[in-house]
């Protein structure tokens, strides 16, 4: 495992320059191959992959400010490598030349997928073009960096007194930072969680909403605005007419029309849905027209609570961090045939790091992973699981990713879970399980390296566990009595997953349509305007003064056109959860045909084809609509 520990930035800018010099030196022996093959330009996609996890990572995890800024510019430096590369027009005429009838079915799909690589960096555009195209992914490549740097330096805090936040436990209000009298409410998911689920004080809610959402917004509004033109000129190069016709002509979606129509067929439902349920929810004086952003979470969170007759704050005794993982491990080896075991650490970047590794049912190692699962100032301010390293293609290095997240800290506070932070643990957990058990010859297939818009999927599963008896009375544990929830109260609390369900997932929608909006004919309207009108699909009153979009890192993270994709997988994901629905919830018969069908199986070969192996037929969205409760489609 690489020495994270006591790197320092000299270290970093070392280990870039050497390693683009083996890179050049890689490239340049496939050109002066007669007969070059795949698996030379694997090596080259590995070097650079493993370059990318030793140091351009360092940028969203790194405790020292220095590094981080430095991981930022090495993103920078290692993505303009890969531009010149894919831009060599001798390298492309060398990759051309390689036979391919003779090569296997997912050997072929790599050889078209390099194609399309060197067809998208403008080989076959005429050389105007191809210089702007060039021009343009350089300054793509500093926007989208600068725009994550912004987010994870914004350091807006809301102080509020005690009174101010009431309904709050005391174990919560002590995770907060003081001063003198008052609390710190920053940025961090759990002081957000604390405040939206549980402040009974409505403009407390309000003011902490608002701050969270307009994070980086004077900053990333000018770069976002700048990104999306780029990217639609961009595509009137290739002859789309915008950036989303480009970006879904190899997703599952295919095209915006595709995408507008699963809009179209779900949102009436979730609408209708959506009434019903701010009627249902209405309460401390808000009328069911009244109800805004801020109080959704709150009052799913209080309807819970009556429902299933446990208060939000009794529950999180259940849900002690480390117990919780310990379970969620347990599950996911009996399902699946595998063990998780604990590894040395001290090579990791952050004291508070963990290395575990993955072993198939031979006992033997397959792959590793961190977690890194607590928030500290200049951390990414999400969750989300990083490539570290695709291994090598003999074994010898086993593939590394990490899981990156901002859970309570049990180090600096009690460690309990809320219930959505424990569906989100185990929704992540699932990307650790594709990259964990994905098998590929080509690194760019390992794992969770899907299309965009199927990488969703395989989390379902996991979240659909966390609300099961099965699994809920295995991973919770009080913190002081050690007794697990009751089956009756296992009940309850399932019977309360779908509260402000649709609510919840008009809310999705609204980010996926913006993100459209943004990549689509449209493009080069206000983000004011793209912000109201998007939000005009939730049917709850939104704010004039308050634009997310400049905080929401999907858009130049990898998501843009493609944020659609969290439905179109919610979909796929429950339809792959009816197998246990209807064979059993932690079948091991279910689970091994699901490792190796469709997480063994990486991106090498096509999710339409992945899922219909797994479920004997084209997938469908009854399952979802009988999760949801909306009826049939």
């Amino acid at each position: 495992m690489f020495d994270y520990s006591a790197i320092t930035k000299l270290d970093l800018e070392n280990d870039i320059k050497n390693t683009l010099n083996i890179g050049l030196e890689q490239i340049q022996k496939i050109k002066n191959e007669d007969t070059p093959s795949l698996d030379m330009f694997d090596l080259f996609e590995r070097t650079l992959s493993d370059l990318s996890g030793r140091v351009a990572f360092m940028a969203d995890v790194s405790k020292e400010e220095d590094i981080r800024d430095y991981g930022n510019v090495a993103e920078s430096i290692i993505e303009n490598f890969l531009l010149e590369v894919t831009t060599d027009k001798k390298l492309y005429e060398k990759f051309k030349s390689i036979k391919t009838n003779n090569l296997d079915k997912e050997s072929i799909k790599y050889f078209d997928e390099v194609i399309r690589d060197f067809i998208d960096a403008g080989h076959e555009l005429d050389h105007d073009k191809k210089t702007r195209l060039i021009e343009i992914e350089k300054k793509l490549i500093d926007l989208e960096i600068n725009f994550s740097k912004n987010i994870a330096a914004d350091n807006s805090e809301v102080i509020l007194n005690q009174s101010q936040l009431k309904g709050l436990s005391i174990d919560e209000l002590n995770n907060f930072r003081k001063e003198e009298e008052n609390f710190i409410v920053t940025m961090a998911y759990p002081d957000i969680n604390a405040v939206l689920e549980n402040c009974e004080i409505r403009d407390s809610r309000k003011k902490v909403w608002k701050a969270f959402n307009n994070r980086a917004v004077l900053s990333n509004s000018p770069i976002l605005k700048e990104a999306v033109a780029l990217r639609n000129e961009k595509a009137n190069l290739f002859g789309f007419n915008t950036w989303a016709e480009y970006r879904l002509q190899y997703r599952m979606a295919k095209s915006p029309q595709n995408v507008v129509k699963m809009y179209d067929n779900l949102v009436p439902k979730l609408q209708k849905a959506a009434q019903n349920e701010k009627v249902e929810l209405a309460t401390d004086n808000i009328e069911p027209s009244d109800l805004a952003p801020w109080d959704i979470r709150y009052l799913i969170t209080k309807k819970r609570n009556e429902q299933s007759q446990v208060d939000n704050n009794e529950i999180k005794k259940y849900f002690y961090i480390h117990d919780v993982k310990e379970a969620m491990f347990s599950i996911c080896e009996d399902v699946f045939e595998i063990s998780i075991n604990r590894e040395d650490s001290r090579t990791a970047w952050h004291e508070d790091v963990e290395l575990w590794s993955i072993s198939d049912q031979n006992n033997k190692k397959t792959a590793y992973f961190y977690l890194d699962m607590y928030p500290r100032d200049g951390k990414y301010t999400h969750a989300a699981v990083f490539d570290i390293s695709p291994g090598s293609a003999d074994e010898i290095n086993l593939p590394v990713c990490s899981m990156v997240a901002n859970f309570p800290n049990p180090n600096t506070g009690n460690g309990l879970m809320t219930f959505d932070e424990v569906e989100t643990l185990f929704h992540e957990f699932g990307h650790v399980l594709h990259n964990g058990i994905g098998k590929s010859k080509f690194a760019r297939f390992l794992g969770a390296n899907v299309e965009w818009d199927f990488v969703e999927a395989p989390s379902q599963i996991m979240e659909h566990w966390v609300w099961k008896s099965e699994c809920l009375r295995r991973f919770s544990k009080h913190i002081e009595t050690g007794e697990t929830l009751a089956h009756d109260l296992c009940e309850r609390l399932n019977s309360s997953k779908n509260i402000g369900i649709s609510l919840l997932t008009l809310r999705q929608v609204s980010f996926g349509l913006a993100d459209q909006h943004l990549h689509g004919i449209n493009f080069d309207d206000s983000l004011d305007q793209i912000e109201q009108e998007s939000q005009k699909v939730t049917t709850i009153n939104y704010p004039n003064d308050t634009n997310h979009l400049g905080a929401f890192g999907h858009l130049l993270g990898g998501y843009d056109a493609a944020y659609y994709g969290y439905l179109w997988a919610d979909i796929i994901g429950d339809d792959l959860f009816s197998r246990f629905e209807n064979e059993g919830i932690l079948s091991k018969e279910v689970g091994i045909d699901y490792k190796n069908k469709i997480l063994s199986v990486g991106g090498s070969r096509d999710a339409e084809e992945m899922v219909q192996d797994f479920l004997g037929r084209e997938w469908n969205d009854e399952a979802f609509l009988k999760q949801k409760k909306l009826g049939k489609s």
